[in-house]
């Protein structure tokens, strides 16, 4: 029998007396003008689409919660439950001699069976992720180990402490992480481990056009080596500054199929596998193995439960115990139970996978029909409303509970996510395929989570929109709206991100389906009809990532490559600055002192760089897709996830169903496949590409000019004020000529102060994507080089990629988002020719530098910016971008005009087929002066003052580049990146930095 205590660790106890510390939410201070709902035919239970009469102050239990999230004593604390169960299961000299899918099924099993059952008498959901109110979930298997030299410090780093009791500390210490150390992490077993993948070729995994690409078979990178040797392709990750894996800590990045647990029960899908065993379906000895494996887990889940029950009983919570005597053993009924259902069956998955981009999926569908079930019983109107209040509470009670968990991260690590959640991706809203049509799929569960969104304004889970710029621009008759009118829906997603001030992201759903459905559709035996009813059903994965749902298992966040290094390479033949460019210094890839290609100063036309940069480009491509694929051909041996596997289509069969491939999801079980490279600082490299076309070859600056301006750093400033500060300046860059020739390989270039002033006002006035597509021959705003630039590098990636198979079969697809790496990479990295200086932040995702001017010095505009990103062709970005738009509202007197020019501004995105955009709607100045307070509150000596000074910014959300953040847990170098975006007023689209002076 547990002990009291056991069910009292963690969670919160809500005190209505007393209260917790106060920081109600923005939406508390708005007055949200009611939308009304002119579709009741298709929003069947809601009036009011905003629901403007439900406030947070209505549901104590969760105001209360809310606010404890951002009380300072409340900062997440580590708990070993996870890695000590593990632990003391894999200890068992039985248990460690299975065979590792057995090993990992049983494990799991055991973690299920012994994890602490957490109730209390306020809850509406059971169960919680770590014993810990918010906790960093350990994963000794993966990436846990990084905290145990900071085991001491967790608690006082300044960037995003961590609690840890002092008993904790010590079994992780003495017996936790010893034992761990004898066994080794996905990417030490591969480099102890022979490889060659020509034992794989004849795997047959690869189910894309027959594994051919355009007419030849498509390339697993060839790769050989000895137990003990660390190929050069894990060399290069190791260095950082040109790609990194998620192979090595995580196996996320996906969305669970809940609806099969909804539909049958755990028992139901036991009694299918048992059957497909007995039937000789699972026909190999893997396959049962495998089929065996979920079984274990789906009965560790029911222990679970059963646990559940007793503890709920424990608090007295009569309702919670009722509920998990039902569920998951049996098919779900009510919403309640659904929700039960979802929220169980999560939070164990985020036992078995790191809680890194696992994502839920389109949860208005999945719960939509329950809702309406429980709302359609209801004896008179008077109930009904109050049931829709009710389910409003449980899906806050939800998002709550998903806060409960952060990802764990070494000091310096923080540098790279600092501020992230779990990017636990929700997706609301959106089509569906039906008899052969595009139909509009929101419904009264998408209005229901929004309003929960708005109300609680917190970064977990991270919300996504979707729109279809023609089935939700229609009237209530099915008629086309106006161009200048815009939908109820649209509408009220812009109303939820002006309160928020950060979500949901908006996605758009023409491009986005019709490229997903063009990848499903190159899959043998997936007929067309099939590859659109699966595109439409598409979610949001991790970041922003679009999948579709539980269908595709994409690992979108794989692989994480940092362009500009191939832009260097391209420019220096092969060698890279920080091993030396000169004659004698070694090539990146080879280590010998040859070029690879020829360097810019021997080149003679841009076709030449083109041509430089697409071999350089294939070479970094190779070898990480070379390490994507030895490390993922590791860890399906290692590190099978049967529980993921069994809430997955592909993998196992549901009752009615046949033609499952009894194959773990890390090993290419799932119905879909492809691997997700997240391309770092495009927008750095198109910029640079028009720098060396407008310039170098356009005959105004030579090659060793550009790359003296290189070395030089650009001086202090790319722009200066007046003439003493114009001499100073360029004295100095002269200086930084002289100290840092030679960095380059090539002797400085002759300039006089003069031309160095002239070198940069010329790269300030080349070409910039983001500022417009306007392709008038002669036209004062001609950027027809940037378009072209944005097109041709896209496209040129995407092949490069397209053609080389994951080793779970499918293809690499690309996209551009980059969450803070965009700045922790820039930090690695040396000038660019677009005028970026040494350390600086790439520009993030998809989004345009900062900075940047058009061709005749006038400042960006709004709709510049928006149709620069929209002209970018959703075919060459199949794992998603982030288009961060930085907007200054007028304030709460103008909420509601604001709201319908915010809409305005998002329908012209939409209707230019951009695949997404995420928001940041706050003032430059608001941003200055919630860093100054995030500054003083984390030097050395701050107290109360300074945290009261810091308390109004603690639930200021922002976007990164796929994720919300609360700004105040970022980084100081990422809030400076956040502070120097491009930010346009909200009516004038005019960019504010000029307006403000920042």
């Amino acid at each position: 029998m547990m002990s009291n205590d056991k069910f009292n660790r963690g969670g919160i106890r809500i005190d209505l007396e007393q209260g917790t510390a106060d920081t109600a939410a923005f939406s508390e201070n708005i007055a949200i003008f009611p939308i009304p709902n002119t579709t009741p035919d298709k929003i069947k239970t809601l009036h009011d689409l905003a629901l403007s009469d439900i406030r947070l102050s209505d549901f104590p239990v969760v105001q209360a919660w809310r606010n404890q999230l951002f009380d300072p004593a409340w900062i997440p604390e580590v708990c070993d439950e996870l890695p000590r169960l593990l632990t003391e299961f894999l200890r068992q000299p039985d248990h460690a001699a299975l065979p590792p899918v057995t090993r990992r099924a049983q494990a799991l099993k055991h973690v299920f069976s012994y994890k602490t059952p957490l109730v209390r008498s306020t809850d509406l959901l059971p169960g919680q992720t770590t014993t810990s109110f918010v906790g960093p979930v350990v994963y000794m298997d993966m990436s846990g180990y990084c905290i145990w030299p900071e085991l001491e410090t967790l608690a006082k780093r300044p960037q995003n402490p961590f609690k840890i009791k002092p008993e904790v500390a010590k079994r992780l210490n003495e017996e936790i992480f010893p034992f761990w150390l004898e066994r080794r992490t996905v990417q030490e077993a591969a480099r102890y481990s022979a490889y060659d993948t020509a034992n794989y070729a004849n795997d047959q995994r690869d189910e894309v056009d027959g594994g051919m690409c355009e007419g030849k078979p498509s390339i697993d990178p060839p790769l050989k080596k000895r137990a003990g040797e660390t190929p050069k392709c894990q060399e290069l990750f190791e260095r950082v500054a040109f790609y990194l894996s998620d192979k090595a800590t995580a196996v996320s990045h996906t969305t669970p199929d809940f609806g099969r647990v909804l539909q049958f029960g755990f028992n139901g899908l036991i009694a299918q596998l048992q059957k497909d065993i007995v039937n000789g379906i699972a026909d190999t000895p893997e396959k049962i193995e495998f089929a065996q494996s979920v079984i274990a887990v789906y009965e560790g889940a029911k222990i679970y439960a059963e646990h559940l029950v007793e503890a709920a009983e424990k608090a007295g919570n009569n309702e919670l115990a009722a509920i998990c005597r039902k569920v998951p053993a049996e098919p779900a009924s009510t919403l309640a139970e659904a929700i039960t259902v979802v929220w169980i069956c999560y939070h164990l998955l985020l036992q078995e996978n790191t809680n890194f981009g696992l994502s839920l999926g389109r949860l208005d569908q999945t719960l939509n029909e329950f809702y309406l079930r429980d709302w359609l019983s209801q004896p008179d109107e008077a109930a009904k409303t109050a049931y829709t209040k009710h389910a409003v509470e449980l899906m806050c009670h939800f998002f709550l509970r998903c806060s409960d968990h952060v990802p764990l991260s070494p000091e310096s690590a923080e540098v790279l996510f600092a501020g992230s959640g779990s990017n636990q991706a929700l997706t609301v809203g959106g089509t569906r395929w039906e008899n052969g049509q595009t139909v509009d799929a929101v419904n009264d569960m998408t209005y229901i989570i929004l309003k929960a969104t708005e109300m609680l304004s917190i970064r977990d889970p991270n919300v996504h929109a979707r729109y279809h710029k023609d089935v939700h621009h229609r009237a209530p008759d099915g008629t086309p709206l106006a161009a200048h009118e815009i939908s109820p829906y649209l509408k009220r997603i812009c109303q939820v991100n002006l309160v928020t001030r950060a979500t949901p992201a908006l996605h758009g759903d023409a491009p986005v389906i019709r490229s997903m459905a063009n990848y499903y559709a190159k899959h043998d035996h997936v007929t067309a009809d099939e590859a659109l009813a699966d595109a439409h059903d598409y979610a949001s994965i991790g970041c922003i990532e679009q999948n579709a749902d539980h269908k595709h298992y994409g690992h979108t966040g794989s692989t994480l490559l940092v362009l500009p290094a191939v832009l260097e390479l391209a420019m220096f033949g092969g060698k890279h600055r920080s091993d030396g460019t000169g004659k004698k210094d070694p090539n990146l890839f080879y280590g010998k002192p040859d070029y690879t290609s020829p360097p810019l100063t021997a080149m003679t036309s841009m076709q030449d760089f083109i041509d430089s940069f697409r071999f350089q480009l294939d070479e970094m491509a190779r070898h990480c897709v070379q390490f994507n694929n030895y490390l993922g051909r590791t860890l399906e041996k290692i590190r099978p996830s049967p529980l993921l596997s069994g809430l997955f289509d592909g993998p196992t069969n549901k009752p009615g169903e046949s033609g499952a491939k009894f194959r773990d999801v890390a090993s290419g079980g799932a119905k879909y496949n492809s691997s997700g490279v997240a391309i770092i600082g495009l927008a750095d490299v198109i910029d640079s590409f028009c720098v060396i076309d407008a310039l170098v070859f356009g005959g105004k600056m030579s090659a060793k000019e550009l790359i003296a301006v290189l070395d030089a750093n650009f001086g202090r400033s790319p722009l200066v004020t007046n003439e003493a500060e114009a001499h100073n300046f360029a004295k100095n860059w002269l200086d930084r000529i002289r100290q840092l020739a030679g960095g380059s390989g090539t002797h400085p270039a002759a300039m006089t102060p003069q031309r160095l002033r002239e070198c940069m006002r010329l790269i300030r006035l080349a070409p910039k994507y983001g500022a417009g597509v306007d392709e008038t021959p002669g036209g004062i705003y001609n950027n027809a080089m940037a378009v072209k630039y944005t097109r041709l590098l896209t496209k040129m990636i995407q092949e490069v990629f397209f053609k080389y198979r994951t080793h779970r079969g499918g293809r690499y697809l690309t996209g551009y988002w980059s969450m803070t790496n965009h700045a922790g990479f820039g930090m690695l990295s040396r000038a660019t020719p677009n005028g970026r200086v040494n350390s600086a932040s790439f520009a993030s995702g998809i989004t345009p530098c900062p900075g940047i001017v058009k061709a005749n010095g006038e400042p960006v505009m709004l709709l510049d910016h928006m149709l620069s990103v929209a002209s970018v062709d959703a075919d060459t970005v199949q794992n998603g971008y982030t288009y961060n738009l930085s907007l200054t509202p007028r304030g709460k007197v103008y909420f509601d005009e604001d709201t319908e020019l915010f809409a305005t501004h998002m329908k012209t995105f939409m209707d230019q087929d951009g695949v997404l955009v995420q928001l940041c709607v706050t003032s430059i100045e608001d941003f200055i002066a919630a860093n100054a307070a995030a500054t003083a509150a984390s030097q050395a000596g701050a107290g109360e003052a300074e945290q009261k000074a810091l308390a109004p910014y603690k639930d200021l959300m922002i976007r990164v580049a796929g994720y919300s953040a609360y700004y105040v847990t970022l980084s100081p170098l990422m809030r400076q990146e956040i502070i120097d975006r491009a930010n346009f007023d909200m009516k004038s689209g005019i960019e504010q930095h000029e307006t403000t002076g920042a």
